[in-house]
């Protein structure tokens, strides 16, 4: 409460620049200015692929911006195509034609967004928010526009309908789970190619890693394989990489740690000017120029040496995180969901929720959790804050 009263005081009386964020500052006031959407398109005229950095999966300011994007004129006449790491891609081409259908009734419409939700990963069911916001985004465009956008999600291959034990889960799952960076890009690579010559602009979509032009090397030794990097190899200059505005997270001692890009220098430097929706090459800027601290990687030294470009989207308190929301959990689908979860628990063996999964009642509160817009800031978010406000004092 403390802090959050701080962050509404503040901008009544100002921000001094702390010395640590004045290259940073002094940079982003020579930045042209324009927005991130504009940015992006901007890309489009010079590149065909574009490669976005998710933030956390629940966020939905990004898909906010993600809306702009798609709703520009020259987005709709010229570029078209969407990739998403969410979704596997079984669900195409059903979902495909389905987002290009005209004058659909709308409770109807909503009944096939919630089962394309339910259906788009190998977890029990995705219940991001910002993907049914996403999806309804990408029909809404389409049922007015001349020019329609097609949607490919580009996940390992994934039916629950072929699952129907916990031996076929590990079957299904781990087969896929196992070279997934290296099947998404095939999914996206593959697909693509298939796209009519006079048409081969793209937007992908990819969280964290999966986004690096680069494959991860880690102190002990383990490479992991990412998207971005086979996607740099097929497509060269042609693609380009952005990084959007987000904490760092990573794993220590098993806990989940969240904190600011450069200790909190670059969110400073942003709010101590006021600015929160713009975007700039990284290359020849003190942001590209700073070592990569997203992830704890060894192959790299710059934030240039993975992304291209970066948009500044919203300040962290306004990224807001959504989890469920109303209607996504039938009466009809109520059955399945038991079974999903089941079938999910078993192989987590997590004894706790199959317990729960018993009782009818632990199925209703199950049921009425996801069925509810709940909404969360990022973990540490008192942390974060106290990080970057730490650079706006003398």
């Amino acid at each position: 409460m403390r802090n959050l009263l701080l962050i509404l005081l503040i901008p009544l009386f100002g921000y001094s620049q702390n010395s640590d964020i004045k290259p940073y500052v002094d940079f982003l006031k020579k930045v042209e200015k324009k927005s991130a959407k504009d940015y992006i398109i901007e890309q489009f005229k010079e590149h065909d692929i574009i490669i976005l950095c998710e933030r956390d999966h629940s966020d939905i300011s990004q898909y906010e911006l993600i809306k702009e994007i798609l709703s520009d004129e020259y987005f709709k006449k010229n570029v078209k195509n969407v990739f998403t790491e969410i979704g596997v891609i079984n669900l195409q081409p059903e979902i495909t034609d389905f987002l290009k259908t005209r004058g659909l009734d709308s409770i109807y419409v909503e009944e096939k967004l919630n089962e394309f939700q339910q259906n788009s990963e190998f977890y029990p069911v995705w219940d991001r928010y910002n993907y049914h916001y996403f999806l309804k985004t990408i029909y809404d465009i389409n049922d007015n526009s001349e020019n329609q956008i097609s949607l490919y999600p580009s996940d390992s291959e994934f039916d629950w309908k072929n699952v129907k034990t916990v031996e076929d889960y590990t079957r299904e799952y781990e087969i896929e789970i196992e070279p997934r960076d290296s099947l998404i890009a095939s999914n996206i690579i593959n697909k693509y190619q298939k796209i009519s010559s006079d048409n081969k602009k793209a937007l992908i979509i990819l969280n964290i890693r999966h986004a690096y032009k680069v494959h991860s090397h880690y102190n002990n030794g383990a490479i992991q394989q990412n998207t971005g990097k086979y996607l740099s190899d097929y497509f060269g200059k042609r693609a380009f990489f952005v990084l959007s505005n987000r904490p760092i997270f990573y794993t220590e001692e098993n806990k989940l740690i969240y904190e600011l890009i450069q200790d909190g220098k670059w969110d400073a430097s942003f709010k101590f000017l006021e600015i929160d929706n713009t975007g700039f090459d990284l290359k020849n800027s003190i942001f590209g120029n700073d070592d990569f601290d997203l992830q704890k990687i060894t192959n790299v030294d710059k934030y240039n040496d993975v992304f291209d470009g970066f948009v500044f989207y919203k300040n962290i308190e306004n990224h807001e995180l959504i989890d469920g929301y109303e209607g996504f959990i039938s009466k009809d689908f109520k059955k399945e969901l038991v079974r999903r979860y089941t079938i999910f628990f078993k192989y987590m063996e997590n004894e706790r929720i199959l317990k729960n999964l018993e009782n009818e009642e632990s199925i209703q509160e199950i049921i009425k959790e996801l069925n509810t817009k709940r909404y969360r800031k990022y973990r540490n978010f008192d942390f974060l804050i106290k990080s970057r406000e730490k650079h706006l004092t003398d």
